[in-house]
């Protein structure tokens, strides 16, 4: 007899999540790792994923019987042996259930639920009292043939609420008037099917008859419309129906031809893995510099010593968080900005490809895959494939079939990538490895380097981290020796660093504008008379921070935020940013009914605005998230950019990441100091990051650039050495702040949080979570491990819920971690559920 363990994916507080099964003799050979699976629970079936098979049965207390598995629901396993060890680490590192760590690694066009049907058992209430909406759910049952689920009650009734439907239905089961069974749906999103059509041998035949004799129409009782659609596709191409349908060619009467056999209907499955909006690029082949050829070979000797066959099982027991290896070499690729990073890149995939190894090239955000998407593919063509989450359903489990199978060996994306089911995975490249977008921010709050450094453990895979600020971090681990450090000091073809001019606001004029400073403006002037371009760089949307009114100082705040309203100038409202709440602006004060209300603070519509005023014959596009407010939008303002349909890009961080526009030779930052005025450790870190990227867009054409940065505090170590260019002494001072009090890298943090609407059960919660902590840390005698707070988050309330946390930290990480699971371990379920655990979180 074969046992299965199983992973539901519901919580059960006494036992877990994680039960065993028999396997019975129909699905012996069936039931494998990964197999999604229905099982019992009780009085009912629910859904789980098998993550290990054993011949001999667990130990169980006396009358206790282990019931088997009753059917496979998927026609595949949804992982394999090193995806599950993925899962388990994570589950480990960022203390979640192992099945909140599966769905990560599930593809994610996989449906599944557990339905409630109702079955009419006794439909004679005559004899016995019933409500009007009782006897009314009874009628329908009657009338859907007996059964139905919750969902279609619900809608036959007119949707009565939720809570007097379920009370009717209980009262209607207790009276033995209907019965309720647990029903698994569990069906993958089918594949799109496309429909095209092309001309038959028949139709090919009536077409030629109709040449020499016109009365032929009459003959197949043709209309005028349906003479026109066959001579549209007298060329024998296919065709797709929705493309003839915008050409005027209704669906009805190219279905009439079909049926009269004078065109063949085709139905496809179109491959999707080109399913996205790729920048065009046209990248040559280049003869690499000696920085590059050095970097390159390092990389190239340690995918050759790696095995396809190699893999190796992470024990339970292993540290926590991944390590180096000589088995999975980690490279920190440290370049300046246009150093060509990117050709490493590309040479390094194609020597993986070439001795039998998959890829995954991590980019920071979906935003930036088109760009890179379209560099692979002039490389690589149909070798690629895409994956993100902005992708429909339908087609991620598409990309997810064909990838598992080899059909694309590179896979391209932002942090979901990783867990591409990539065969023989070889290489992870994290382009932009310093970026925050790597960090999950919702359910489990995994990074994906971190990630990234677990799968290549797991896979003995060579993992390449590049960037041109690495994080404080990563570039410690490659001092210290743990990873390996590969520079490239210049940028390609001899090419200069751009000038950085620093313009001091405290003394700077502004007799143009109040946002941009008279030798930017001039700059700019200089730079758009010769034909060339340039980007205005802010990081805040909308038009005005706030509405002032200057006679009661009131300021518009969200009512379900602790944070003040957001002018935008395009359809004159008052946002928020947070929550996405939005009301229209009055010029007069609700409080006070005056009239003198200011807009204060500036945001990139206001600079797009400026720019069109100082420069009205000048094309000017916005690059942010309220810009890019369709699918393909952002593609397209950067592919308007590129071709010179536009001189100057204004924009958020979106323009600071990776682009690289030729004629782009003047870059304006006009406020560097939102990033360093920010509460946090990291502030100086985000600053001279933001600083030295959006710096690298400029002079990357034949012309040498120059970058204007206005900031107030001229003097700052961060701005400074970012002008200088210089990370390693930027590095060096930046770890001297971080010693005492520690923070990493000399120390490591996990943030506990919790949300609800009421504050007062926030505050119960954050205590009982405090004192179990606290209680943790004097059980294991835990020295060094520091609670901080708690105390309420920055912004106290987000969404409608009031927010307040605590942050653990320490030198020691196990012992850090060990607490954390022993503090969750004195938790009641109400509480323990309600928490958010974030390890290394990066915004508190």
């Amino acid at each position: 007899m074969l046992y299965a363990q199983v992973c539901l994916d519901i919580k059960l507080a006494a036992v877990g999540n994680l039960l065993t099964y028999s396997v019975p003799e129909n699905l012996n050979g069936k039931v494998q790792i990964g197999s999604c699976v229905a099982v019992p629970l009780r009085d009912r079936k629910v859904i789980g994923y098998v993550v290990a098979l054993n011949d001999e049965p667990p130990n169980l207390p006396e009358g206790l019987k282990i019931k088997p598995v009753l059917e496979i629901l998927s026609p595949e396993p949804l992982f394999n042996e090193q995806l599950l060890q993925l899962a388990q680490r994570i589950a480990r590192y960022y203390h979640c259930s192992l099945d909140e760590a599966l769905q990560l690694v599930i593809p994610s066009g996989w449906q599944r639920a557990v339905e409630r049907v109702f079955k009419l058992v006794n439909p004679a209430t005559s004899a016995v009292k019933v409500s009007p909406l009782q006897r009314q759910i009874v009628e329908a049952l009657q009338t859907l043939g007996g059964e139905a689920t919750y969902d279609e009650l619900s809608e036959t009734l007119n949707e009565p609420s939720p809570r007097q439907l379920s009370n009717a239905l209980a009262t209607l089961k207790r009276k033995g008037i209907i019965d309720e069974v647990h029903d698994v749906q569990a069906k993958p999103v089918q594949p799109r099917v496309l429909k095209a059509v092309r001309l038959s041998a028949k139709g090919a035949q009536v077409l030629a008859e109709l040449e020499t004799d016109p009365k032929t129409s009459k003959q197949y009782n043709l209309t005028d419309k349906q003479i026109a659609a066959l001579y549209r596709l007298e060329d024998g191409v296919a065709e797709l129906l929705s493309e003839l349908a915008e050409e005027g060619y209704e669906r009805s009467i190219i279905q009439s031809l079909v049926r009269k056999g004078l065109l063949d209907e085709i139905k496809f499955v179109p491959d999707r893995s080109w399913d996205t909006d790729a920048l065009a690029f046209t990248v040559p082949v280049v003869e690499l510099t000696d920085e590059q050829r050095q970097a390159l070979d390092e990389i190239v000797k340690a995918l050759e010593r790696l095995s396809v066959k190699e893999c190796k099982r992470v024990g339970e027991n292993e540290e926590t968080r991944p390590s180096s290896h000589a088995l999975h070499p980690v490279f920190l690729l440290h370049g300046v900005t246009a150093s060509g990073k990117t050709e490493v890149y590309l040479r390094a995939v194609e020597h993986a490809l070439k001795i039998g190894f998959g890829a995954i090239v991590l980019v920071p955000e979906i935003a930036l895959t088109a760009q890179v998407v379209g560099i692979f593919r002039n490389r690589f063509g149909e070798k690629v494939a895409v994956w993100h989450s902005a992708l429909l359903p339908s087609t991620r489990f598409e990309q997810w079939r064909k990838v598992k199978k080899g059909d694309y060996p590179i896979v391209i994306g932002p942090r979901s990538a990783i867990f591409a089911p990539v065969p023989n995975l070889g290489l992870i490249v994290i382009d932009e490895e310093h970026d925050h977008s790597y960090k999950q921010e919702q359910g489990v709050r995994y990074h994906a380097r971190e990630v990234a450094l677990m799968r290549a453990k797991i896979c003995n895979a060579v993992l390449v981290l590049g960037t041109a600020t690495p994080s404080l971090g990563s570039y410690h681990q490659a001092l210290k020796g743990q990873w390996t450090l590969l520079r490239l000091t210049h940028r390609v073809e001899g090419k200069p660093l751009p000038e950085v001019r620093l313009i001091d606001e405290n003394i700077a004029t502004h007799r143009h504008s109040e946002l941009l400073s008279d030798p930017l403006i001039e700059a700019m002037a200089q730079a758009l008379s010769q034909g060339e371009q340039v980007i205005l760089f802010l990081n805040r949307r909308g038009y005005a921070r706030v509405a002032l009114c200057q006679q009661c100082n009131f300021i518009p705040r969200c009512p379900n935020c602790s944070v003040s309203l957001v002018f935008h100038a395009i359809d004159e409202t008052l946002r928020c940013h947070h929550c996405g709440y939005r009301q229209q602006f009055e010029l007069k004060c609700p409080k006070c009914s005056g009239t003198m209300v200011a807009l204060k603070g500036a945001g990139t519509e206001r600079v797009e605005s400026e720019v069109k005023r100082l420069f009205p014959k000048v094309q000017v596009l916005r690059l942010d998230r309220d810009a890019v407010v369709s699918r393909g939008e952002h593609a397209r303002i950067l592919n308007a950019f590129r071709n010179g349909e536009a001189q100057v890009l204004v924009g958020t961080q979106m323009v600071t990441k990776g682009l690289d526009f030729p004629k782009v030779t003047v870059v304006g930052v006009l406020n560097a100091d939102h990033a360093l005025l920010f509460p946090h450790y990291r502030a100086a870190e985000e600053c001279f990051q933001l600083l030295t990227q959006v710096s690298g867009r400029a002079g990357r054409g034949e012309k040498a650039g120059v970058v204007f940065i206005q900031t107030r505090f001229p003097d700052h170590y961060a701005i400074q050495l970012a002008i200088a260019q210089d990370y390693h002494r930027f590095f060096v001072t930046e770890l001297k702040q971080r010693r005492y009090p520690p923070y990493p890298p000399y120390a490591h943090l996990i943030e506990v949080l919790t949300s609800d609407p009421d504050l007062n059960v926030v505050k119960l919660r954050i205590k009982a979570a405090e004192t179990a902590i606290k209680r943790a840390i004097a059980m294991l005698g835990a020295v060094g491990v520091e609670l901080l707070g708690p105390s309420e988050c920055l912004i106290p309330r987000l969404q409608g819920r009031w927010r307040y946390h605590m942050l653990l930290r320490s030198k020691d990480r196990k012992k850090l971690h060990a607490v954390l699971d022993k503090a969750l371990s004195l938790l009641d379920e109400e509480t323990l559920s309600s928490l958010i655990i974030d390890v290394d979180p990066i915004g508190m």
